[in-house]
């Protein structure tokens, strides 16, 4: 094992300032993978995107000057932790919202091979108004393994729909870079009620010729959707505006 494992009760992470009390009914939503914020745009870059309403963040490394940028943001941060990396920096899944939800939970997927390193689901229920709430699901799944332990991280993301009547959103990087991993994702999606939200023109990151970064959505209307190029990362931002 090359990482540090975190202790059961520090798998889930809090912080930050939340400034609303519910999301509006019109929000605004975006997914980035920041690569563990290792190019120097990065925090230039994500302090624009900030702007959002709602934040979904993959392969986020929290060291102290990272966490620092966090906290300036308008959010409430909830994180789930996949490993330790450098000088104790907690790495994983984070959604950042403007108001604080009301339940948080995650998954563990499968893990990498070499390092080891297990890829983390992340659930918060976040209220829309005193009778509604919205489900959100951050997911970083499996990149470096076969199609089985694809399936496997995909089934335990839907886990966390189960039961769940109400409006979702997905999304994240689902490390969808060939057509039989594409496909799963889509029975996956299609067998929860999910519908994948359009981009165009579609300047998704890919590899291999695909999209590995999506947004799925339940209940919610698609207002507009749109990709920002960018330096900050590996990853191109989705952007999305949704009314619930």
């Amino acid at each position: 094992m090359f990482y540090k494992q975190p202790q059961a009760d520090k798998i889930l992470l809090q912080h930050g300032r939340p400034t609303a009390s519910i999301l509006p009914k019109c929000f605004t939503v975006c997914i980035w993978n920041w690569q563990k914020s290792k190019q120097k745009p990065w925090g230039q870059e994500f302090k624009k995107a900030a702007a959002a309403d709602l934040f979904l963040a993959q392969e986020v490394r929290r060291s102290p000057q990272v966490l620092k940028i966090m906290e300036q943001t308008p959010y409430h941060w909830s994180g789930a932790v996949s490993f330790l990396s450098r000088h104790n920096s907690p790495t994983g899944v984070a959604t950042g919202c403007i108001a604080k939800p009301l339940k948080i939970s995650f998954k563990t997927g499968a893990r990498e091979p070499l390092l080891r390193v297990p890829k983390m689901m992340l659930g918060s229920l976040i209220p829309l108004d005193r009778e509604r709430a919205l489900l959100v699901i951050n997911i970083h799944a499996i990149n470096f393994r076969g199609l089985k332990p694809f399936a496997s991280n995909l089934q335990r993301a839907a886990e966390l729909l189960l039961n769940y009547s109400g409006p979702v959103l997905l999304g994240g990087d689902f490390n969808a870079w060939s057509l039989k991993r594409r496909r799963l994702l889509h029975q996956m999606a299609r067998a929860a009620g999910l519908t994948e939200v359009p981009f165009e023109p579609d300047t998704r990151t890919r590899c291999l010729g695909r999209p590995v970064d999506y947004l799925f959505v339940r209940g919610l209307r698609v207002k507009a959707a749109g990709v920002r190029v960018t330096r900050g990362s590996d990853h191109n931002m989705l952007f999305a505006r949704l009314e619930a």
